[in-house]
């Protein structure tokens, strides 16, 4: 008996936390999701610069995430670009040796850029593009086909986010069921007060 009610504790417990993950939590679990369903069905390789840009760019509105989306899809056209354009000099007139200089290099370049240009928020999936053109040995058609898919696969994961935050919500009646459970939950009055303060800021 004693076994069974520490049981019903621990799932009052485990369903009380449950109930406060964020919308932004749950459309970028569904945004990687139909990624990779995306991907599966249309037989498509490399997915997962697909969902990294999907993680990468959801927001928690959908004006932020569109802003968010136009400045990576711009980064991910210059890590593209600058990747290929590296790749050509090096195998032209250089040794491939010579990457291990030469990709910190336009690391640092491609950072200034962004910088310059004023889209900080494009830093990070345009070093990532770049460094997946730069490292990945395996350019199946030519570097200049990978660099081409590899922004394709970014801007898809990309696109997929801004739909999943524009057109996904919580139905207005399921929203009213998980607050009537909250206050279902034995102590909740009791607790309140310990869990504002030891609650912390979450990214998602």
């Amino acid at each position: 008996m004693c076994k069974l009610d520490n049981n019903i504790i621990i799932f009052i417990i485990f369903w009380r936390y449950m109930m406060k993950i964020g919308m932004r939590n749950i459309k970028t679990t569904l945004s990687v999701f139909i990624c990779l369903l995306l991907f599966g069905v249309i037989n498509r390789e490399n997915s997962v610069f697909a969902c990294i840009a999907a993680v990468i760019c959801m927001q928690n509105t959908v004006v932020d995430s569109m802003e968010k989306g136009i400045a990576r899809i711009i980064g991910t056209i210059i890590g593209g670009v600058v990747g290929a354009l590296v790749l050509f000099i090096v195998n032209t007139f250089f040794n491939d040796n010579l990457l291990i200089f030469i990709i910190p290099l336009g690391i640092m370049i491609l950072i200034q850029i962004c910088v310059v240009i004023n889209m900080k928020q494009s830093v990070v999936i345009c070093c990532v593009v770049y460094l997946s053109v730069m490292i990945t040995k395996n350019h199946d058609g030519g570097y200049l086909l990978y660099t081409i898919n590899r922004v394709l696969d970014t801007s898809i994961g990309i696109l997929i986010a801004l739909l999943v935050n524009k057109y996904v919500g919580i139905p207005e009646k399921l929203k009213l069921r998980f607050k009537q459970n909250e206050n279902e939950i034995p102590g909740e009055d009791e607790d309140k007060d310990d869990e504002q303060n030891r609650e912390q800021p979450s990214i998602f």
